[in-house]
């Protein structure tokens, strides 16, 4: 019988110890102190202000929805010299061999090497989100080469940044053009 009950609780994991709501938000959610502050206004007039927000920081909004309380943007960002970089695999040096005629003949030879690729580019992303009393602020990046990988990804949740944010939102509120605020 005890075999039986340990056995039971071994193949029931963890699940035994999870929350009981797992779309709960979490106190614990790793963001700095500053990224989390009390939200302003209702839902509407909140949602507006953050899209001001949103824009006035360069970024492009994808996604807003009231009833989440979420407003989302990104942009692109060129990371110029990036690309002078080898790659993980080294050069590569292609050959080529053609025929061409035109007014008259012509065979041409040619040889490669691509050292210095394409620039990469940064993805930012931020969301302003504010399901209940209390704005979250996330932001991202993610840094991909012309191949289309990741060479970089990392949360850009730094305490001034959200300050900023923070009195940008309380400024498109009161009416004033959040660009304004530094």
């Amino acid at each position: 019988m005890a075999l039986t009950a340990v056995s039971l609780l071994l193949l029931s994991g963890c699940s035994v110890f999870a929350p009981q709501d797992p779309l709960a938000a979490q106190e614990s959610t790793g963001l700095p102190e500053a990224c989390i502050f009390p939200r302003q206004g209702d839902a509407h007039q909140w949602l507006q202000a953050a899209t001001q927000v949103v824009e006035a920081r360069g970024y492009k909004v994808r996604e807003s929805e009231q009833t989440l309380g979420v407003v989302t943007g990104e942009r692109k960002v060129d990371q110029p010299g990036l690309g002078a970089i080898s790659g993980p695999f080294g050069s590569r040096i292609g050959f080529s061999v053609g025929y061409g005629v035109a007014a008259g003949r012509g065979v041409g030879v040619g040889v490669g090497n691509d050292v210095y690729r394409d620039d990469p580019i940064s993805f930012e992303r931020i969301s302003l989100v504010a399901p209940d009393e209390r704005v979250r602020v996330i932001r991202d990046e993610q840094v991909i080469n012309q191949g289309g990988y990741v060479i970089d990804a990392r949360p850009q949740n730094d305490s001034d940044s959200c300050r900023q944010i923070a009195r940008q939102l309380d400024a498109a509120l009161a009416g004033r053009d959040p660009r304004e605020v530094r």
